[in-house]
């Protein structure tokens, strides 16, 4: 018996079937499960023969390059402090993130208690240093007119001096030397005229016998004038001996002395008073440095006491943190907002969105995707706020160079519908369609091959059943299909 119907007989039993009709039923079943047979065969042939193949036909083809983007403002005011002295700007009082302000109202209180201090002091400082600065000046320009007069004076001193010299040696010595000598002569010679009319009187009073006393006190004087002549030839000797040893020496020593300092003190005085002068003149120059310096310090730090009265520069939304190459960063913001913490200079604290500002959607795109995306294109989004009602955006900017990043920042405006309450921060999630083509010929990009150069080919099925390699020209591409532009036409059968 066949296995067949050894199947059928136990399928029978199982069924209770009548042996009268089981052999007609087996062989029913028999025909029957050979023609399921067959067609599973067949179907597996055709499988064989054709899962691997693709024919070319004129298809749609489209380009969706999905982007994260983020709702942002289109414009934005930055809250920043920017001062050039004070660093220490410590927070006292805070507006709420996400709260509502109008124009001028406060956003961040600081307290300015030391910087009040400081400004008293360095305007105290400024007003002593201006009275310094004064008197410096004015002993400037009196240096200014002495330091001429007084170095004439010291160049006249070593002039004259020479000129003594010179007359001394020349003239004045010898006539010295001579006046030495010329005294003893003198001394010598009023001693014997004392000493002659002594004699005269003598002999004059001596013819009498008898001297009267007027004769005596005449001849007591002519004996005086005698001594005292004889005194002063002593007196005379001396003196010469002295001046022509000692006096006249000394006077010539006394003046080239004279003139050797007059020289030295010239010599200082042409290289010291101009110095003292120059230096009086930097040291002034200095003095109004500092004190200019001072006083745009002063400037500075009224600035950034300015700067401590931070207020809203429009009506807006608070939001903390900077808005700036489409992103919203406030990690580093909301850190530093907290009421005793001191803000970080240049550094955007808060942002206030002004109220009634447009949205748009910011994304960075990778460079993967630069072929789907183009200033015009369009496409649609969603977001998590209601995920199955997607609304038209459109691609309004496009980076063409990339940021530090390597990202590219893409622009694009949405058309909201209504009953979508979206505010700046929430993200969306957008596709953009490109290279859309009614008639593209597409073939999945498993079918590609590339050469050693960089070209792709297909392998086209012959009606021989053989293959051929073709070079074919790649268009646009997704993940998926690629657009054939040359080296093939519709209705080629192309194998893996």
């Amino acid at each position: 018996m066949a296995s067949e119907e050894k199947i059928i007989l136990k399928l029978s039993a199982s069924h209770k079937l009548q042996l009268p009709y089981t052999r007609h039923y087996a062989f029913f079943l028999t025909i029957s499960f050979m023609r399921y047979l067959l067609s599973i065969i067949t179907l597996l042939g055709i499988h064989t023969a054709y899962a691997d193949t693709y024919t070319v036909e004129p298809k749609t083809f489209k380009v969706e390059t999905a982007l994260d983007a983020i709702f942002l403002p289109s414009q934005s005011e930055a809250v920043i402090i920017n001062p050039e002295e004070w660093t220490d700007f410590k927070v006292t009082s805070l507006v709420a993130h996400g709260a509502d302000v109008k124009k001028g109202s406060s956003l961040i209180g600081i307290d300015s208690r030391a910087l009040d201090k400081e400004i008293t002091s360095v305007e105290k400082s400024i007003t002593s240093e201006a009275l310094k600065l004064a008197q410096a000046q004015h002993e400037l320009d009196q240096l200014k007119i002495t330091t001429p007069r007084s170095l004439d004076t010291f160049a006249r001193n070593e002039r004259e001096a020479a000129e003594d010299l010179e007359y001394y040696l020349t003239t004045h010595q010898a006539l010295e030397i001579e006046e030495a000598k010329r005294s003893i002569t003198r001394a010598e010679f009023y001693l014997a005229s004392q000493q002659e009319e002594l004699e005269q009187l003598l002999k004059m009073y001596s013819e009498d016998d008898k001297t009267e006393e007027t004769e005596e006190i005449i001849l007591k004087r002519a004996r005086y004038y005698v001594e005292r002549a004889k005194f002063s030839l002593v007196r005379a000797k001396a003196n010469a001996d002295m001046a022509l040893r000692t006096t006249i020496p000394r006077k010539l020593e006394t003046k080239k002395r004279t003139l050797e300092n007059a020289r030295i003190a010239n010599t200082d005085a042409r290289q010291k008073l101009p110095r003292d002068l120059q230096i009086k003149q930097q040291q002034t120059d200095q003095a109004a440095r500092d004190h200019q310096e001072k006083k745009e310090r002063l400037a500075k730090l009224k600035n950034d006491r300015a700067m401590m009265v931070i207020t809203a520069p429009v009506d807006g939304t608070v939001y903390y943190g900077e808005i700036k190459n489409g992103k919203w960063q406030s990690e580093a913001a909301a850190k530093a907002l907290k009421r005793g913490s001191k803000l970080r200079a240049h550094t955007t604290l808060m942002t206030v969105i002004p109220t009634g500002e447009s949205l748009k959607l910011y994304a960075l795109a990778g460079e993967d995707k630069l072929s789907g995306i183009s200033k015009g294109a369009s496409g649609y989004a969603t977001t998590k706020l209601n995920p199955y009602k997607p609304f038209p955006v459109k691609v309004s900017n496009a980076a063409s160079h990339p940021s530090p990043k390597n990202t590219f920042l893409t622009t694009l405006e949405p058309a909201l519908p209504s009953g979508i309450a979206i505010v700046p921060g929430m993200k969306a999630s957008v596709k953009i369609l490109s290279h859309i083509m009614d008639d593209a010929l597409k073939v999945p990009v498993e079918y590609l091959s590339e050469a050693n150069d960089g070209s792709h080919t297909v392998q086209v099925k012959l009606a021989d059943g053989k293959t051929a390699t073709r070079t074919v020209s790649i268009g646009a591409s997704n993940d998926k299909w690629a657009v054939i532009t040359k080296g093939l036409d519709a209705s080629q059968v192309i194998v893996k």
